[in-house]
Formats: C-alpha cells, structure tokens, sequence
C-alpha cells in the first residue's frame, strides 16, 4: 500500500512537514544558546572591572608590593593578570557582536514576515491573473537581488565575504545562525581563558608570596 505511486505526494508531504518541525526544533535551539551570550558578558564584566582594580593597586603600590613577591613574581603575576585582561576584552568583543546579531535577526524575522505574508497575498492575485490569461509568470522572492540591494552600499569586500559563506553553507537550514553560535562559542573560550589566567594570577601571588617570605 506504500509503495503504491498514490501515495508518494503523501510521503514526500510527511518528510517534508517532520523535516521542517526538526530544524525549527533546531533553530529554537540555536536561539536559547544564543541568549546565554548576555549572562555571560556580565560575567565577563565583572572579571574585567575586578582585574582593572587590582592592576591600578599593583601599580600605585608597587614599591610595597615588590618586596612581598619580588622583581620576578611581580611580572609574573601582572604578565598573567594582563592576559586575563586582553581575553576578557576578546570576549565582551564576540559577545557584541552576538549581541548585535540576536538585534539584526529578530528585527529581520519580523519585517520579512510581514513582507512575506503581504506578498503571498499579492502573488495569489497574479497568479489568478496569468491562468485567466493562459500565460506563465515567475513568481517568488529573488533573494539573489535582495541581497545583492542589501550589499550593495557596504565596502565590497564585505558582501564577498558574506556571498562566500552564503554559498558555502547554502544547503544548511540553519545558515542564519550560525555566526550567532560561532561567536558565542568563542565568547564563551576566551571567558574561560579570562578565567583561567586570572585563577594562575592568583595562585602565582601566594606562590611568590610564599617564596619570598621564607
């Protein structure tokens, strides 16, 4: 009975529907993963706003601060609590730009579904139009033109690049979120690494402190 040719509209409809359902599944995945971006950039901050303060004591008190770890230690420990610093900076940098990509994409889900919706009824209407007629139209969004319109007045470089990733991963569903998890997956690297060299400034401070006061 399945095999029958009838019912291959039918199937083809079932895995399309499943096939659509698993990558909006995805895609609200991808959209949760991508609101964790916020909590961790204030997790960033206030690393950042800490290690600042620490370094402007270090320094206004270095005469004091020597003797207790020594010339050695107290490079060692201002190099790691530096690079603690530059990561973090990395981080708030990529959590920007999640942050702006989460604006760009729910602004343009909202517009494109209004001047979906408008159009559809509009295309209905022609296409009426061209049976009455007997003549055959295209119909549908170029989205070739959109974009080449929406590239246009950007540096050209810009729009080659973005054409070279379009064109790389036209076959995935999830295109338009992948920027978004790329960043937040390196948001979320140089945070830990933010974290990992302020915890090696920390530890190498006692460890100094230690060495120099025995």
């Amino acid at each position: 009975m399945i095999d029958e040719p009838n019912t291959e509209p039918l199937l083809e409809w079932n895995r399309l529907a499943r096939e659509n359902a698993e990558n909006a599944i995805v895609s609200s995945m991808f959209e949760a993963t991508s609101q964790t971006s916020e909590p961790l950039e204030t997790f960033t901050t206030w690393f950042l706003i800490g290690a600042a303060a620490i370094a402007s004591f270090l320094i206004t008190t270095a005469d004091k601060v020597i003797p207790l770890f020594g010339k050695e230690g107290f490079m060692v420990c201002g190099g790691l609590l530096c690079i603690s610093c530059f990561f973090g900076l990395l981080s708030k940098m990529y959590a920007l730009r999640c942050n702006i990509d989460n604006k760009i994409n729910s602004n343009i889900k909202k517009t494109f579904a209004e001047h979906l919706s408008k159009y559809e009824k509009e295309e209905e209407e022609i296409r009426k139009g061209a049976e009455f007629w007997g003549i055959s139209l295209e119909t549908g969004i170029r989205l070739d033109r959109v974009l080449a319109e929406f590239y246009k007045p950007f540096p050209r470089f810009i729009g080659w690049l973005a054409m070279r990733q379009l064109k790389k991963n036209a076959s995935n569903p999830q295109i338009g979120y992948l920027p978004q998890i790329k960043n937040h997956f390196r948001q979320s690297v140089f945070a830990f690494l933010q974290t990992v060299f302020f915890l090696g400034f920390l530890i190498s401070g006692f460890v100094f402190a230690v060495l120099c006061s025995s």
